[in-house]
């Protein structure tokens, strides 16, 4: 068949398919781009292995950043932390001062009151016995110091309840002083104090974190309970619930407990209750 007679082959109709069926086959790959795949398939082991490292060392590297910076920023916030609660603590300490300071204030200008009060009743035989029934409530209020033979029960948190790594079993808790101050007014006590905080009927000792406070006033280990009542309060004390639970506390976690007697304890006077007064209204 002539040239002008042979059929072209476009003319086909599948020859326009040729490009793609090439494309799909892989057959119309420059043989640069063949040359190029041959020669990663042919060290593939080694190049997956050096991208793991790289991978792998990155990985290291980004952790190491982040925990340098973690440093960094906790070694920054401890100073500022470590001032911020010493500021409170000094704060504590001078508000503590000023209370004290107060308390005395009051203290003296009560004495003035009383002795004035005991010459204004001393006139009279009426005034006489007006006092002697002041007296009375005065003791039964806690509102004089007293003084007389009685017994001095100290407790402490144990040594393992001290410092950063404290064990929470060993310290001595609000409700432990509870106890102990019930036991003692059980076995006779006339008056109590801890720390010096005279003991009433409305006295509250709570805490508040890991501060005890008597009267919303914090106390400081160790704890000192000192209680009047005789020459007995002591033997008496020791036979009860309260000693027997605290013994166990000393022979299982350490904590100190010590009891003594003393022939002259001496118990300040409680702060000035504020007195509350009911009236009735006169309907209209």
């Amino acid at each position: 068949m002539s040239e002008q007679g042979a059929p072209r082959r476009w003319d086909r109709p599948d020859a326009s398919m040729s490009l793609l069926a090439d494309l799909l086959s892989g057959s119309g790959l420059d043989p640069d781009y063949e040359a190029a795949a041959a020669r990663r398939a042919a060290s593939g082991e080694r190049s997956s292995r050096s991208g793991r490292v790289s991978r792998l060392l990155a990985a290291t590297v980004l952790l190491g950043l982040l925990g340098a910076i973690a440093v960094v920023q906790v070694r920054r916030g401890a100073p500022v932390a470590e001032r911020q609660r010493n500021a409170l603590i000094a704060q504590i300490h001078q508000r503590t001062q000023e209370t004290d300071t107060l308390q005395r204030q009051a203290d003296a200008l009560r004495g003035q009151t009383e002795a004035l009060r005991r010459s204004a009743l001393a006139r009279s035989d009426a005034g006489q016995d007006a006092r002697q029934e002041l007296d009375r409530a005065a003791d039964v209020a806690a509102a004089t110091p007293v003084s007389g033979s009685g017994t001095v029960v100290t407790v402490d948190d144990s040594r393992t309840a001290r410092g950063r790594e404290a064990q929470q079993d060993g310290r001595i808790y609000d409700q432990d002083l509870q106890r102990l101050v019930n036991g003692l007014w059980a076995a006779g006590a006339t008056a109590v104090a801890i720390n010096g905080q005279r003991m009433t009927s409305t006295t509250a000792i709570r805490s508040a974190g890991d501060a005890i406070l008597v009267d919303y006033r914090p106390l400081s280990p160790p704890y000192t309970v000192s209680a009047i009542g005789g020459d007995d309060l002591g033997d008496d004390f020791a036979d009860s619930a309260a000693s027997h639970a605290f013994r166990t506390l000393k022979a299982t976690f350490g904590i100190r407990y010590d009891i003594r007697q003393d022939g002259s304890v001496r118990l300040p006077a409680a702060p000035a209750l504020d007195l509350r007064y009911a009236r009735t209204e006169t309907p209209k």
